[in-house]
């Protein structure tokens, strides 16, 4: 009888001690994920775009995310034909914020829960790029072109969503400009020259062809 009682004894404080584990936070992940679309109506209703001028190819800009939303426009005098995007926070703590965060990981994640990272989820935004690879930190669009003079569509969202004001991190004040999120991004594109660049170039080579042998004609 003494054994039966301790078996079921240690049965139940068994179950218990499971239970106690299951409750046992997990450390979580802070997923971003960035869409790369067409322009999006509903803010260019609201907005002006944000203008990409004096940007050159490989150059590396830095800045925080999530970001207000905004449609941009290729103003750089090229065609991007892939975007890079390399994640900088890869861990972040906030004692101050609800929840608070000790040292969290950052990484690429589906955040939309569609089952992909980076493709958007809205019918009326379409997806410019068809190849989306991940590496580490960095995630790369490719396989599609975003012409000189175009507008698109690049924003970045979190889970938890840490856009400031959102519920966990605290809104920005009005008189600050800058009012994206905490975590750092760095970005950079790859281009192909403008026809217009080429044909200029083209152009002056054949100037230049031509006055050298007006030059040899006349020694």
């Amino acid at each position: 009888m003494t054994t039966i009682t301790t078996k079921i004894a240690l049965s139940v404080l068994g179950a218990v001690g499971i239970s106690f584990l299951s409750w046992t936070p997990a450390r979580a992940f802070i997923f971003v994920e960035p869409i790369v679309t067409t322009k999006n109506q509903d803010i260019l209703d609201t907005k002006s775009p944000r203008i990409l001028t004096d940007y050159l190819p490989g150059q590396v800009i830095e800045y925080g995310v999530p970001d207000v939303a905004n449609n941009f426009l290729n103003s750089t005098g090229y065609d991007i034909n892939s975007l890079v995007f390399d994640l900088k926070t890869l861990s972040y703590s906030n004692p101050n914020s609800t929840p608070p965060f000790d040292n969290e990981p950052v990484q690429w994640g589906d955040v939309n829960g569609d089952g992909k990272i980076g493709y958007s989820t809205n019918s009326d935004l379409k997806d410019i790029f068809t190849d989306i690879t991940i590496d580490g930190s960095i995630i790369t669009f490719s396989g599609g072109v975003i012409p000189n003079g175009t507008l698109f569509y690049n924003p970045f969202a979190t889970l938890p969503n840490l856009a400031p004001g959102g519920g966990i991190i605290p809104p920005i004040p009005a008189d600050v400009q800058d009012k994206d999120g905490p975590i750092r991004v760095a970005a950079y594109y790859t281009a192909i020259p403008e026809s217009t660049n080429v044909l200029g170039v083209l152009v002056f080579g054949a100037l230049g062809v031509a006055l050298k042998l007006k030059r040899s004609l006349h020694c």
